[in-house]
């Protein structure tokens, strides 16, 4: 099931330093798979991670970042991602 941008933000929030939201991206979208980390040097900073496997992805340098996760959250939503475990 494909959560909605407030229940991917509700998540996002609730996230502590180490911890990450992983998601898969359908190919429709692109494909691949969407990390979404707290960044490690500064305080309530989200940062997404893009690639085409969660591996890759993990390692990757950050796609994007913001101090708000709704906007965030809103990406991944908007492409349909699904939580993986």
């Amino acid at each position: 099931m494909t959560p909605n941008r407030e229940a991917i933000t509700q998540n996002m929030e609730k996230l502590q330093k180490g911890q990450e939201l992983c998601f898969t991206i359908p190919a429709t979208f692109g494909g691949g798979a969407a990390v979404i980390q707290l960044n490690p040097d500064s305080g309530k900073r989200y940062i997404l991670k893009v690639a085409k496997d969660l591996a890759a992805a993990r390692s990757s340098t950050p796609y994007w970042s913001h101090d708000k996760a709704k906007h965030i959250a809103k990406w991944v939503a908007d492409r349909l991602g699904s939580p993986t475990p």
